[in-house]
């Protein structure tokens, strides 16, 4: 079998050099492992005929293929209990923004609903704008726009809202 390089930062290489040496394998072995347990775990969606990009694939799909990388990089911000309150499409939030406003409509203004809603529970020392920080890092990595509805706040300040939402979700 014809083999490649591929390029990897510092960690990444000893994390796959010391489990290549407890497993009494070889590097190779153990990537081609662990990319056929992703692919596998991730069942339909990487093997979608033709090319697609990640950009292509509907929300859900694309929140099903980032969801490890998700709850890791939220961790790190001790950020937990993550829970998907709704997931949607782009092309929705496109339209309605898109979509005709009736001048005499008496009808509130509502915003368009983001694709992904998002419930966590964030640290409480990191303070109110964790929210924000932790949309911004769920946007990029989805590459669509999230908001993240913050567990904590709502436990602080209108425990039935935070009741309702918990009920409404389901666990990433």
């Amino acid at each position: 079998m014809a083999t490649r390089t591929i390029r990897v930062d510092d960690g990444t290489h000893r994390a796959i050099t010391d489990l290549a040496y407890l497993l009494d394998s070889t590097k190779t072995y153990v990537i081609a492992d662990a990319i056929a347990e992703y692919a596998e775990r991730r069942g339909s969606i990487v093997r979608v005929d033709g090319r697609v990009t990640f950009d292509e694939l509907p929300v859900a799909d694309r929140l099903a293929l980032r969801r490890d990388e998700l709850i890791r990089v939220f961790a790190k911000r001790e950020a937990v209990d993550i829970r998907v309150l709704h997931v949607g499409d782009d092309r929705d939030a496109d339209e309605d923004e898109a979509g005709d406003d009736d001048p005499d409509d008496d009808a509130p203004w509502t915003p368009p609903r983001p694709p992904v809603e998002l419930l966590v529970t964030t640290a409480l020392h990191r303070g109110s704008g964790e929210a924000y920080a932790l949309e911004a890092i769920a946007s990029k990595l989805l590459r669509t726009r999230v908001h993240i509805e913050s567990a904590t706040r709502l436990e602080l300040f209108d425990k039935p809202a935070l009741e309702r939402a918990i009920a409404s979700s389901t666990p990433l």
